[in-house]
C-alpha cells in the first residue's frame, strides 16, 4: 500500500473504476465502505475510456483501474491500447462479463494485470484488488531500489574511478579490513594557493577549486586512478586499486602529464578571461602503504597510510623549492621502467632527469629523486612555465639536496 511522505502513514490506494452501469458504482460503494470510510481505498467512477483518460490526466496518482469492455464512446480494450501507448503506470483488473478466451487474451496482450468475470463474485473482487496493489508496491519498492542504486552509483562516480564504481555498489564490504598492498600515489595542488586565496572573494575560491578538482579528477579517473581525499587545494589520488597491476606506475606518470596538459588549457580560458595563469606542483611516489576501511560504527573512512604516502607528499612539496612542477621517487622511476612503455610513456620518462637522493623533513633516510629536464620550464615536457605563476612567492624550505 501507498506510504505518503513526511510522516509515514498509509495513504489510500486510489482506484478508478470505468464502467457505464450505475449499479457497479453502488455496488463498489457498499462492498467497500470501510475500506472508503478508514481511508484504506479512494474510489473514482468514469462511464467510458475517454472519460477515464480525463480522470487519470487529473489525477495521475491512480494506481489502479476497474475496467469494464463493453461500454460506449470509447470500450475498454481500446482503452488498454491507449494507457500502453502513454506508458501508464496504472494496472488495469478488466471487470466483464465477456469472459471468453479471446477477450481475454486481448485485454492481457494489451496490459491488462488480471481479469474478472461478471456477475462479480465481490470477495474474489476484493483479492484480486488486493493482490493488484500488492504487486504495484512490490514495482514501486523494487524502483525506488533501483533509484536508489541509481544515486548511490552517480555518487560513487564523482570518487571513484569506473574500475571501482561497480565493485563498491555490488560489494557489502568492498575494501574491507586493513592490508598491505604496493601502489602509486600522487599528490597534486596549485602553486601559491595560499596567497591566490587571500586576495580573492570566497565565492572565487570555491569556484575555481571546483574547476581545479573537476579537471584534475578527470584526468585520475583517465588513468585508472582513485581519488583517496581533497585536501583543500591538494588532491590525494592512488593508482593500484581495487588490484594492483604491473602499469600502475605508469599510469601515475601519464595522469601527472595529462594533469599538466589540462592546466595548460586551463590556462588559456584563463587568459581569454583576463585571469592570471595557474601552476601546480605533482609528487609522485610507489611502494608499500596499507589500505583498507578504518573508523567503526557509523563512521567508516577509506584510507591510504604508511610511508609511501608521506613521501608522496613530501615530493610533492619539494617542487616549490625546485621550482619544478613534477618530483618522482626513484621508486616510481624503477617500477615504470620495468614495463614496456608505449612511444607516449617513453617520451614522459625520457622527460625526466636523475637529480640524486634529497633529504625530506621528517625522514631520515634521504630520497632518490627525479624531476623535469629543465627546472627553468614548469611544464613537464610541455614548453615553458606559465608567465604570472608565482613559483618565488612560496615556501621554499622543503628539502635539502645531497650530491
Amino acid at each position: 500500500m501507498p506510504v505518503s511522505p513526511g510522516d509515514g502513514r498509509m495513504s489510500a490506494a486510489k482506484i478508478l473504476a470505468v464502467d457505464d452501469e450505475a449499479d457497479f458504482e453502488l455496488l463498489l460503494r457498499q462492498r467497500f465502505r470501510r475500506q472508503i470510510r478508514e481511508e484504506e481505498f479512494l474510489f473514482r467512477f468514469a462511464h467510458h475510456g475517454e472519460e477515464a483518460l480525463a480522470v487519470l490526466a487529473e489525477e495521475p496518482d491512480i494506481e489502479l483501474l476497474l475496467l469494464d469492455i463493453n461500454m460506449p464512446v470509447m470500450d475498454g480494450l481500446t482503452l488498454l491500447s491507449v494507457l500502453r501507448e502513454q506508458d501508464s503506470p496504472a494496472r488495469a483488473v478488466i471487470v466483464s462479463a465477456y469472459g471468453d478466451m479471446a477477450n481475454i487474451r486481448t485485454a492481457m496482450n494489451r496490459g491488462a494485470f488480471d481479469f474478472v468475470t461478471k456477475p462479480v463474485d465481490l470477495g474474489d473482487l476484493e483479492i484480486t484488488i488486493r493482490k493488484t496493489l500488492d504487486d504495484i508496491a512490490r514495482v514501486r519498492e523494487i524502483d525506488r531500489r533501483r533509484a536508489a542504486a541509481e544515486r548511490a552509483r552517480a555518487n560513487l562516480a564523482r570518487y571513484f574511478s569506473p574500475n571501482l564504481v561497480d565493485m563498491l555498489a555490488e560489494r557489502d564490504e568492498p575494501l574491507g579490513a586493513l592490508r598491505r598492498q604496493t601502489v602509486a600515489v600522487l599528490f597534486v595542488d596549485i602553486v601559491g594557493f595560499t596567497r591566490m586565496a587571500e586576495r580573492m572573494p570566497p565565492e572565487a575560491v570555491a569556484a575555481m577549486l571546483r574547476q581545479f578538482h573537476e579537471r584534475m579528477t578527470a584526468q585520475i579517473f583517465a588513468c585508472g586512478g582513485t581519488v583517496d581525499k581533497y585536501i583543500g587545494d591538494e588532491v590525494l589520488a592512488v593508482f593500484g586499486l581495487p588490484q594492483t597491476s604491473a602499469v600502475d606506475a605508469v599510469n601515475a606518470l601519464k595522469c601527472a602529464d595529462m594533469m599538466m596538459k589540462a592546466v595548460s588549457d586551463w590556462n588559456a580560458e584563463r587568459a581569454e578571461r583576463g585571469e592570471p595563469g595557474l601552476a601546480i606542483g605533482v609528487g609522485l611516489h610507489y611502494g608499500p602503504t596499507v589500505i583498507g576501511d578504518v573508523g567503526g560504527g557509523q563512521s567508516l573512512s577509506f584510507t591510504v597510510i604508511g610511508d609511501t604516502v608521506n613521501t608522496a607528499s613530501r615530493l610533492q612539496r619539494l617542487t616549490r623549492s625546485l621550482a619544478t612542477p613534477l618530483v618522482a621517487g626513484a621508486a616510481l622511476i624503477a617500477a615504470a621502467s620495468e614495463t614496456l612503455p608505449s612511444p607516449e610513456i617513453a617520451g614522459i620518462l625520457g622527460a625526466l632527469v636523475d637529480r640524486g637522493e634529497y633529504e625530506l623533513r621528517g625522514r631520515s633516510a634521504p630520497v632518490r629523486i627525479w624531476t623535469s629536464a629543465d627546472l627553468d620550464k614548469g611544464a613537464f615536457g610541455n614548453g615553458p612555465r606559465v608567465a604570472g605563476c608565482a613559483w618565488k612567492d612560496v615556501p621554499t624550505a622543503v628539502g635539502r639536496g645531497r650530491r
